[in-house]
């Protein structure tokens, strides 16, 4: 949208939406009603502007000499024109502080959660630069106590503090400014209200209204505000312009492919041979299609960004005119971009000329070769991009004005989901915009359908993978800038503060080597290279907004020292270094030589550090068809490691006919390494400012990694891990000892020897002819196998790679990235849509696709020989991952590739990394031991997590996943900042959700497991954290502390156990004889078996079955009826029965000779439900069962063999509201885990009973607990263990409802006493809306509270407990406690 005086920056606002809210009235948050006003919109609106307009004409006739710098003229303008908005501005005389330091932020508005705003003068106080009409919004103006500019300062309040907008205004320019933490690429709307004014521009005033109206920054309970909800439609909105474009780029791709192989010139006849022939196919065309849109794509943007010439100030450019002159030639005749508007010309689409496609050849050409571009001013850039050679069919081709024109129509515009022409901006789109529509096209098949004649040919593509089935997703600029801003700016920040001249601060950034191990387009590399740019460039210039040339010639020499990536995709690879390229552009350059750090390989499969190879490939490695032949290679491989023992402990070798020859003494390679990154940084120290200096430095490092010294020990740790990826035969074993002339005739193998061999060629290179002789090489036939295998699956050795990142146990500073979400397994959907098999993709069910694909042997053999070796290559890369030594944290179990990638990180940086992963790195038992590491060596920095809700990646809503940042390893506990559950990213803003935990808290909350905890809020991470100070955890597995001294048991599986299960209708056919609820059947009883739903607190009669019922409740049981349970003769009645002797066999266990070594000899039983839930009426269930019954594994035994009474007072502790709330916390999904439950915080039997309430407990238990005959044997007990002055019941305790919520209350305030809760604490838990207010996001017991307001009229519990709190006076006994203390 074209406006005269509004700006949109950063894409706070798309196009479309900000249209729709200049004319669709009724747009939710647009209507008349939201505003929330007292006379209608329109008059409001003609109120402000008339107001404005009165005011402005006062503001432009003021006199300046009192006010020089404007800013009270300004204050007065401002201040009418924000109440005429409905702002209730609040004057700040003083700094506002944030921790330890203090923001010069003049206004606040209270009623918009203090939402901050800067007014400042108009006027610099430097004549000069006011003539230069230079915005006082970016400047540090003279006399006033500021540091930084208006704009730089909102933005560092914002990124220190919970606010997501800000205002800065001038008065002549008003700024509404959005915190994404983003440096460069800042989210802005600018109104120049100066030119609004003084043109007339209603309209964009009544815009302005909208956009601006204080009704746009209010938002009640979790509802983002309406400026946000624009903002994140306006996100979904570019989502859907980049799937648009994506599609129109394949549309024009699919153009100019079949306007190659039918087009009738010479060079297009050359392409149609050379496919006949075999010399090309639809891989060859498709590249070059790519990289000749990849062409367009950076000339596009360079155009319209005005950026292909450099020219000067008229009086200091010597070639001023010539190059004005020159740059009108070049738009006039060559700019590629005036193809997109004269595809808008129907008459010029001609089928019978070319010329269109041999001038674009002559725009390509004027930057491949010097001698051409050189009359007009353009330098060749360089680079494979711009390689001669690059479009070497494309050039010779010829494409009609017709087809071209269809192509760039394509580029020009495309439809939306409406049907709408939507027109593309290329000037406005982000570079990493692009990288998203073009990662899609990579993983396009190209087919080409010979035919007879020139026109039944034909250029298409196949249905490819969409992003989904690659794991290849989206990240949106603002969650990569909330990585950087944990991860690599807090590294650079300490980097300055340790620096003391403004030099060396910009030489400590320039060394800086940052990485993501699998980049894709380049989108997260990119952010990292503008954001260290941004750094250096402030240094450089003192500026806050450094000028456009000074930041590119910033970002071009960070680009070229400090950035290196992998990807595994190498035509994504090439799509980076154009994404790398575009943003590091500058006019007359070439472009910069990234093949050396811009990598193509599998960042997880291949050597980190050169000393495994020393080691010997270890015995997992190895696979083979049978087990003979395994048996084999295993039993070589460890003759070879007794000799690599003997080599590296310097002892004699022993008999010649050993596999290592005599002169074998390579102890380390250490000082390969070294070697070799000493080379390697001569060749990045070699500038790249012209041409031919590019080239050499291309040349020189080509030659490196070429030279035998770097190929044999590329081919050592290629052998290494072919070792994994290898299927042994037993053909590959044979080889020959001549006895006579005492040689070997070695295996051509991988295995231990042949790395041995290898690394030992290093050492020949130094040897003559005449010292060769009678050595072991490894033939030339074995070194091309080798290539070949490590080529296909691209193996990545970091270390011969990126020698100058590893030599001396060195790693990367900062690495950062959204790696893969995928399994290491071939699915076969995937694979059959990557090979072109629709019909098996699409068969209908799992089972008719196994069969079409057992029928490939004989239908389509080559095809099946190539599925076997994926899913053979597949087993290999697992076993590699598994047993190589790399990942011995993360390599377990059914292996994801993200943990593999986070570890990988962990080993390969020095200050900080930072991922976006599955929240599973966390919480998921596979990755438990590489978490606990991360606490263990307080590594953690942050860790949010996310709930897709809000469609952040294009994938499922209820996905999880979570920024995960994590520093060096240090002595002293880090401050960890967590969140979870948020689903949009101005949440971690939020101080309510963003929390703040030592990782020495992790520890404690979670000492078996090391997992993170999962807290929704802040204050329940805070009153968490606090009751485990308070107490201990009931079983620490690390210190085998088991202080109630438990044992937990499962007695009958509801499944594997299910023979010994009797229903009713069973044991009546059978002829048993029922008696109370247990069966009598042949002298043997059949007794009640319990099941999880059948208990409840205090009340082990919650679910029963009622007679008649013929179908086995799924969920919930009936519940006995209220005379039912005041009769404390009532039976409840079970779906199944069990013989009583396999119950009682499962109370006893015994050693292999039958002796008992353990025995439950108690007359009851406590269990736990397993299924629960966080958010239902309570969380953990727990009660008495009658000890002669069975129990099911739907309610877990907790056996507390200490006694009775500490069982009681034990059940009453886990009972109580305070420990459910604390399990809420920690139960995520729907089971009650003996892990969870060994985590619970429970106080001590001694603080218990030396409390004080020991008698108070146990009286109140038994009460609630004995209202049933059935529980006899447990009163017993009971009263046996305690005390005579303990009140306990002589008979079972008739049922009264009333009086139980009250003696249940009084156990919720004393537990919540025990353990430390203020009346504060208790309220919240009780319900955090009378503490945090009224539609808070906070979560405890709102289920409860919201069933006893609707069957009781109130929450009773509330009431209860805090009457009981009241009556105990704990609240004054707390006051005393701490006045002691």
């Amino acid at each position: 949208m074209d406006y005269t005086s509004i700006h949109i920056y950063g894409h706070l606002l798309s196009d479309d939406i900000l249209h729709e809210i200049e004319t669709e009235s009724s747009m939710q948050g647009n209507r008349e009603q939201d505003f929330n006003l007292d006379v209608s919109l329109t008059a409001k609106i003609d109120n402000a502007w008339s107001s404005l307009r009165n005011d402005w004409k006062l503001f432009s006739e003021r006199n300046s000499l009192r006010d020089p710098y404007g800013t009270k003229a300004v204050r007065r303008l401002m201040e009418r024109f924000f109440s005429s908005l409905d702002y209730q501005l609040d004057y700040q005389p003083t700094q506002i502080e944030v921790g330890e330091r203090k923001f010069d932020i003049p206004y606040i508005c209270p009623e918009l959660d203090q939402m901050p705003i800067i007014i400042v003068g108009d006027k610099t106080g430097d004549a000069e630069l006011d003539l230069l009409d230079k915005c006082t919004l970016d400047q540090r103006i003279k006399g006033e106590r500021r540091q930084k500019s208006p704009q730089a300062t909102m933005l560092d309040y914002l990124n220190n503090t919970e606010h997501v907008y800000g205002i800065v205004t001038n008065g002549q320019v008003l700024r509404l400014i959005r915190n994404t933490g983003q440096l460069v690429k800042l989210t802005y709307i600018e109104f120049d209200i100066r030119r609004m004014v003084e043109e007339d521009h209603y309209a964009e005033f009544c815009l302005l209204f909208r956009l601006m109206h204080s009704s746009r920054f209010t938002h009640s309970g979790d509802d983002a505000c309406i400026m946000e909800q624009w903002f994140n439609r306006s996100i979904e909105s570019g989502n859907r312009i980049r799937a648009g474009l994506s599609d129109a780029v394949q549309k024009a791709m699919e153009i100019l492919g079949r306007s190659v192989v039918c087009g009738k010139g010479a060079g297009n006849e050359v392409f149609r041979q050379a496919v006949i022939n075999g010399e090309a196919n639809a891989q060859t065309l498709n590249k070059e299609l790519i990289h000749f849109i990849y062409r367009l794509l950076f000339l596009f943007i360079i155009e319209d960004r005005n950026l292909v010439y450099n020219i000067g100030a008229p009086d200091t450019d010597n070639d001023y005119d010539q190059k004005v002159r020159c740059q009108d030639i070049y738009k006039k005749y060559y700019a590629v971009s005036r193809l997109r508007r004269l595809s808008e010309l129907p008459y010029l689409r001609n089928e019978r000329y070319c010329d269109l496609w041999e001038g674009l050849m002559d725009s390509f050409r004027l930057f491949e070769d010097e001698t051409f571009g050189a009359p007009l001013f353009i330098k060749p850039l360089g680079g494979v991009l711009f390689a001669s050679e690059t479009l070497h069919y494309l050039h010779q081709c010829q494409i009609t004005n017709e087809q071209l024109l269809a192509a760039f129509s394509c580029l020009n515009e495309f439809r939306d989901e409406k049907q709408n022409r939507v027109k593309i901006n290329y000037s406005s789109l982000d570079v990493e915009e692009f990288g998203s529509v073009y990662e899609g096209i990579l993983e396009m098949r190209a087919i080409i359908t010979q035919g007879t004649s020139v026109s039944e040919w034909n250029f298409t593509f196949g249905a490819g993978l969409d992003r989904k089935s690659s794991s290849s997703y989206y990240t949106r600029p603002d969650l990569v800038q909330s990585l950087i801003r944990t991860t690599l700016e807090p590294v650079i920040k300490d980097r300055i503060a340790k620096c003391q001249t403004t030099e060396e601060k910009i030489r400590s950034l320039l060394s800086m080597k940052v990485c993501d191990a699998a980049s894709g387009s380049g989108h997260i590399i990119l952010a990292m290279a503008r954001t260290l740019a941004w750094y250096i460039c402030t240094l450089r210039t003192g500026e806050d907004n450094p000028a456009s040339l000074d930041y590119r010639e910033a970002l071009r020499e960070v680009i070229q020292k400090c950035i290196y990536a992998v990807d595994y995709n190498p035509d994504a690879v090439e799509l980076c270094k154009v994404v790398l390229w575009i943003e590091g552009y500058c006019a007359g350059k070439p472009l910069s030589f990234l093949d050396h750090h811009i990598r193509c390989g599998n960042s997880v499969v291949g050597v980190t550090n050169l000393d495994v190879l020393l080691d010997g490939v270890p015995k997992e490695a190895f696979s083979a068809d049978n087990k003979e032949t395994k048996k084999r290679i295993i039993e070589l491989n460890k003759q070879a490691l007794k000799d690599v023992d003997l080599v590296r402990s310097g002892k004699n070798i022993g008999l010649s006919i050993t596999l290592f020859s005599q002169d074998i003494a390579i102890q380390s390679i250490d000082s390969e390494q070294i070697g070799l990154a000493g080379k390697v940084k001569e060749i990045n120290d070699l500038p790249e400012d012209s041409l031919l200096q590019e080239l050499t430095k291309q040349s020189k490092w080509e030659e490196l990694m070429q030279s035998p010294r770097v190929e044999c020990l590329r081919r050592a740790c290629d052998i290494y891990v072919y070792s994994f990826y290898k299927q042994f035969h037993a053909t590959d074993l044979t080889s020959e000892f001549d006895s006579e002339t005492e040689t070997f005739t070695p295996f051509n193998i991988p295995y231990t020897r042949t790395v041995y061999n290898a690394l030992q060629e290093i050492k020949y290179l130094d040897y003559t002819t005449e010292d060769m002789e009678g050595l072991q090489v490894l033939p030339d036939s074995f070194k091309q196998e080798v290539n070949e295998v490590a080529q296909a699956n691209r193996f990545f050795h970091w270390c011969v790679e990126f020698p100058e990142i590893f030599a001396d146990g060195g790693g990367f500073d900062v690495m950062c990235g959204n790696p893969p979400w995928d399994k290491i397994k071939e699915e076969d959907k995937r694979w059959f849509e990557q090979n072109g098999r629709a019909d098996i993709v699409n068969a209908g069910t799992a089972a008719q696709r196994k069969q079409a694909i057992a029928n490939l042997p004989i239908t389509n053999p080559e095809l099946y020989k190539a599925y076997q070796l994926a899913l053979a290559n597949a087993e290999a890369m697992s076993r590699y991952v598994r047993f190589s030594g790399r990942f011995p944290m993360t390599a377990t179990g059914d292996i994801d590739l993200y943990p593999l990638f986070a570890e990988h990180c962990y080993n390969c940086t020095r200050e900080a990394w930072g991922l976006v992963l599955p929240t599973g790195i966390a919480v998921n038992d596979s990755t438990k031991d590489f978490f606990a590491r991360l606490i263990n060596d307080n590594r953690l920095i942050s860790l949010y997590d996310f709930v897709n809700r809000e469609k952040i990646f294009d994938i499922a809503s209820l996905a999880r996943f979570c920024l995960l940042t994590a520093g060096h390893k240090q002595d002293t506990p880090r401050e960890v900042s967590g969140g979870f559950y948020l689903t949009r990213l101005d949440h971690l803003l939020d101080p309510t959700r963003i929390y703040k935990l030592k990782t020495s808290d992790f520890e404690r909350i979670n000492p078996n497991t090391k997992t993170c905890p999962v807290f929704r809020t802040s204050q329940d991470a805070m009153l968490t954290t606090q009751i485990y100070r308070q107490c201990k955890v009931l079983i620490n597995d690390a210190t085998r502390e088991n202080i109630w001294h438990i044992k937990f048991a499962r007695m009958f599986d509801m499944s594997n156990d299910s023979h010994l299960f009797y229903t009713y209708s069973q044991l009546v056919d059978k002829g048993a004889k029922l008696e109370g609820n247990k069966f009598l059947l042949n002298n043997q009883f059949y007794v009640p078996l319990y099941e999880g739903k059948m208990i409840w607190h205090y009340n082990h009669h919650f679910g029963t079955i009622n007679e008649g019922t013929k179908e086995k409740p799924a969920r919930q049981m009936a519940m006995p009826t209220s005379d039912e349970l005041k009769n404390p003769n009532h039976n409840i009645m079970p779906w199944y029965w069990i013989p009583k002797e396999d119950m009682d066999n499962r109370l006893i266990k015994t050693d292999a000779k039958g002796n008992i070594i353990w025995e439950w000899s108690h007359k009851w039983l406590i269990g736990f439900r397993d299924i629960t839930n966080a958010t239902h009426d309570r969380t953990f269930v727990i009660s008495l069962i009658p000890d002669a019954c069975g129990v099911g594994n739907s309610a877990t035994l907790l056996f507390v063999e200490r006694g009775t009474m500490p069982g009681a007072l034990l059940l009453g502790m886990m009972s109580s509201l305070v420990f459910d709330y604390a399990t809420r916390q920690k139960i995520g999904g729907s089971h009650a885990s003996i892990s969870f439950v060994k985590q619970f915080p429970v106080l001590t039997p001694e603080q218990v009973s030396s409390s004080g309430y020991e008698q108070d407990i146990v009286e109140r238990v038994a009460r609630l607990c004995w209202f049933n005959h059935d529980l006899d044997g447990w009163m017993e007990e009971l009263r046996e263990e305690c005390p005579e002055e303990y009140d306990l019941p002589e008979e079972p305790v008739i049922w009264d409802e009333e009086q139980r919520t009250v003696w249940q209350a009084e156990l919720d305030a004393i537990f919540a006493h025990l353990y430390g809760l203020t009346t504060e604490d208790l309220r919240y838990i009780l319900d955090p809306e009378d503490v945090c207010g009224k539609g808070c996001i906070n979560e405890t017991f709102r289920v409860l509270k919201e069933r006893e307001l609707r069957e009781l009229g109130e929450y009773r519990t509330k009431r209860l407990v805090m009457e009981a709190w009241n009556k105990f006076e704990f609240d004054n006994k707390l006051k005393m406690l701490c006045y002691e203390k």
